[in-house]
């Protein structure tokens, strides 16, 4: 008996000694004890389980995910100054490249690559698109412009009516006034009067240039494309390599036999294509 006692306290102090190696070791970990049964001998477990580490693991991981989230959501934040807004959407509407249409009444949205396709497949007028992209407008107005300006032979002046500096509605009204001042008979005034092509043509569709390329585009050369005065322009072929690099835009030009106009157009709406080859704006320091 007095054996088997000794035993048992030396027993129990070496595992005193194991607990308090394990306690300095690593203050995070605890002992649970749990009894199983195994032919009538009771058998001591003990699980090892480094809590804290698991915690502060699990805080690490949240932290990281934050920390992505925060730089994704950084990233997305630009900040855009309303002219270059206006300028960014002028441009998108020029190049009539991917956009979205929404039926107004059943909200149900389509995604076109170009506005001719758009245009096309839901059989309306592109003119309505660049409208309502630019002004706003879910009344097709351009159909009476056309109208009114064929008949009172003003086509020539009213046929880039969008690129004016005044708004579709505005350049109605002057048509309009024009019905009485200009030297046509009488039948003739009655019968443009009388037209229901007049009236502006009731549509349900507003849309939203997405064109994402084009955004990278600006954000890349924005300070090029709004800087005035000497521009360096680079020739590159299919592989991305520069062929040639031009002082200025009239270098540019005459080397492309363009008009200096046509090619600054094409620069500032990524129109770029030359043949096989490819103009861009260059970043090298003048």
């Amino acid at each position: 008996m007095l054996k088997k006692f000794i035993n048992k306290v030396k027993n129990l102090v070496e595992q005193n000694k194991d607990n308090s190696k394990i306690h300095k070791k690593d203050k995070t970990v605890y002992k649970e004890e749990i009894v199983k049964s195994d032919k009538n001998k009771k058998i001591s477990e003990i699980k090892e389980v480094k809590k804290d580490s698991i915690h502060n693991e699990d805080k690490s991981h949240n932290e990281s995910k934050e920390h992505k989230k925060e730089k994704i959501e950084n990233k997305s934040i630009e900040i855009i100054s309303e002219d270059d807004k206006y300028y960014i959407k002028d441009i998108k509407i020029k190049r009539g490249m991917s956009i979205k249409a929404i039926d107004v009444y059943t909200k149900e949205e389509r995604v076109f690559k170009t506005h001719k396709e758009c245009a096309k497949n839901l059989g309306i007028p592109i003119e309505y698109i660049k409208e309502n992209l630019k002004y706003g407008y879910t009344d097709y107005i351009g159909g009476a412009i056309k109208y009114l300006s064929k008949e009172l032979n003003l086509e020539k002046e009213y046929e880039s009516y969008l690129d004016s500096n005044k708004k579709p509605s505005q350049i109605l009204t002057i048509l309009n006034n024009k019905i009485f001042t200009s030297k046509i008979s009488k039948e003739k005034r009655e019968e443009i009067l009388c037209s229901d092509k007049l009236d502006p043509i009731k549509m349900h569709y507003i849309f939203e240039c997405i064109d994402e390329e084009y955004d990278e585009y600006f954000n890349k050369y924005k300070s090029v494309i709004k800087r005035g005065g000497k521009k360096k322009v680079e020739l590159i072929d299919t592989k991305g390599e520069v062929i040639e690099v031009f002082k200025s835009l009239d270098e540019c030009a005459n080397h492309l036999k363009k008009d200096k106009k046509e090619v600054v157009k094409m620069l500032k709406e990524k129109n770029t294509k030359v043949g096989r080859y490819e103009i861009r704006y260059s970043l090298r320091n003048i």
